[in-house]
């Protein structure tokens, strides 16, 4: 007897693993908070307060999305 295929059913291997999950959580986390305390710091030293802070946060941000994309675009 066949057995149904339901379309809407994820084929296994279509979805990340936890470890891919758990990875990119602390990869996201620090790719924002580095940039962003080495921005701090720079901007203590240079007294440009706070413009290199949003830059690191920015450059965080954009990097962490990068790697979001680039990581999983297989699964879209």
């Amino acid at each position: 007897m066949d057995v149904p295929h339901h379309a809407a059913a994820t084929p296994r291997g279509r979805a990340p693993s936890g470890a891919e999950l758990a990875g990119l959580g602390v990869f996201l986390a620090a790719a924002v908070v580095l940039p962003l305390l080495i921005g701090a710091v720079l901007d203590n030293v240079i007294h440009t307060a706070p413009l290199l802070l949003f830059a690191g946060l920015v450059v965080g941000i954009a990097a962490g999305g990068a790697v979001v994309y680039t990581r999983f675009k297989r699964y879209l």
